[in-house]
């Protein structure tokens, strides 16, 4: 299927002025219209009812209803002059008394009020005559007052003009909404898009950004109120992605600087040993040598798999209640011979439990002994503490070596990051241990963090939060 073709914002809003325009016209109209209407045949009903309470009056002065058959020229002569008025009597049995416009057909029959009743609004019907005459209509009894004979009056008007004029008006408002309709939306369009510059000067910014020049923002003072949250939110996700370019471009210098010692090391190595030939300890000897660097190529490989997978959700932790005491003791039992050969020792005070996955909470605690191992002097003391919390369980590792300096804290848990610019250590560490810390915590949905204790240890506090929290 073909999608369809983006519609210009400039055209909605203006097609939306014109239905907007379209439908106001449209319900003022109809009021207007309807008021008309109502008026109408208000008046129509005032002159029925004033001429057929002048029909009962002088139907009541009549002698008889034989009087009035002979001598019709009362009635005829206060109908004279209403030519649209139709007037019918008839005596009490239906005859025909007198027709003022035969030639206007017969009515059907309507409902007559009774004498001494005026006709309510239900008495008065919109008809038409048999020859298809519109006519506003009414019907009463008259009796007349010497002989006690009854009389059906119907007065009847004749409304053809007052249906003309109405549908005259109505086209009038349908041709004014639609010409109005039109006009806004030619205005619409035009003050839309005079609106609407300020965007196009904002998409000319947008364009001149590129991958190299992601420092540069859109101008928030020059943008419309209504725009400018929107040039604020887009101006905060190229400031992300400018330090995402960083940290990648930071990130594959390190990298490139990890992978190259190795490498270096297996390619100088081997050209050395084949330089000359050698004997079987020698080539022994480097076999050894190469296995080792291969063997820091593979742990390198390994984190920066975890990492990855971590980062896509390909990671499961299957997490369950662990006693925090025996989990502390289970690490410093691992890391006792590395810890008596560099003179520290490990002190645990631990309580509680932690809802965390088994492996990956030893792999981020032991990632934290082996850096605090590696930092502490010789004769100071790793702590291991864990204390339960409202919502959680607070493990945290101190440890008395050099402080981590400030600038160095924010990036502290970048891949390949480390405090120390010259690296000294890197040999021993590809600096992925703290970003596989912050990675596990994340799959905890926890959170690491970094502090100085009161007596000047650097702690690292691993938080990981009950499943009820």
């Amino acid at each position: 299927m073909k999608p369809s073709a983006p519609r210009s914002l400039t055209v909605r809003l203006a097609l939306l002025f014109a239905l907007a325009t379209l439908l106001t016209f449209t319900l003022v109209g109809s009021y207007l219209y309807y008021s008309l209407a109502r008026q109408l045949e208000s008046h129509d009903d005032q002159e029925l009812l004033g001429k057929i309470q002048l029909m009962r009056h002088l139907v009541g002065k009549a002698d008889s209803v034989q009087a009035i058959r002979d001598d019709p020229h009362l009635f005829m002569d206060a109908a004279l002059g209403h030519n649209d008025l139709l007037l019918v009597l008839r005596s009490a049995d239906g005859a025909a008394l007198l027709d003022t416009q035969p030639a206007a057909g017969s009515l059907p029959a309507l409902p007559l009020s009774a004498i001494g009743q005026t006709p309510d609004q239900q008495a008065r019907k919109n008809l038409r005559t048999s020859t298809g005459m519109p006519v506003r209509a009414t019907a009463l009894w008259g009796r007349i007052d010497r002989s006690g004979e009854q009389v059906q009056i119907i007065v009847a008007h004749n409304v053809s003009d007052s249906l003309i004029m109405l549908d005259s008006y109505r086209k009038q408002i349908i041709g004014a909404a639609l010409c109005g309709a039109l006009l806004a939306a030619l205005l619409g369009y035009v003050l839309v898009r005079r609106g609407l510059r300020t965007t196009r000067l904002i998409a000319q910014q947008a364009h001149s950004i590129t991958a190299q020049r992601l420092d540069r923002g859109l101008d928030v003072a020059s943008a419309p109120y209504e725009l400018q949250q929107l040039v604020a939110a887009f101006n905060g996700m190229l400031d992300r992605l400018h330090d995402s370019f960083q940290r990648l471009s930071q990130f594959s210098a390190d990298l490139a600087h990890d992978l190259r010692t190795p490498i270096n090391n297996l390619m100088v190595q081997t050209q050395v040993a084949l330089a000359q030939p050698r004997n079987a300890e020698e080539y022994q000897g480097l076999l050894v040598s190469n296995v080792e660097e291969y063997e820091r190529l593979a742990r390198m490989l390994d984190n920066m798999l975890f990492l990855a997978r971590a980062d896509n959700a390909h990671v499961a932790a299957a997490c369950e209640q662990l006693d925090c005491r025996q989990e502390l003791q289970r690490i410093a039992d691992y890391f006792e011979g590395v810890a008596e050969d560099s003179g520290v020792r490990l002190s645990i005070a631990a309580t509680g439990t932690v809802h965390a996955d088994p492996m990956l909470l030893r792999r981020a605690i032991g990632n934290l002994v082996a850096n605090a191992i590696r930092y502490t002097a010789a004769g100071q003391a790793i702590l291991l503490e864990a204390q339960p919390q409202a919502h959680g369980t607070n493990i945290r590792i101190g440890n008395p070596g050099t402080q981590i300096a400030e600038s160095a804290i924010p990036r502290l848990f970048d891949r390949f990051y480390r405090a120390d610019p010259a690296r000294s250590d890197s040999a021993s560490s590809a600096g992925l241990g703290l970003a596989i810390v912050q990675s596990i915590m994340k799959l905890h949905g926890g959170r690491v963090e970094l502090s100085r204790s009161a007596d000047q240890l650097t702690v690292f506090t691993l938080y990981f939060p009950n499943p009820q929290a």
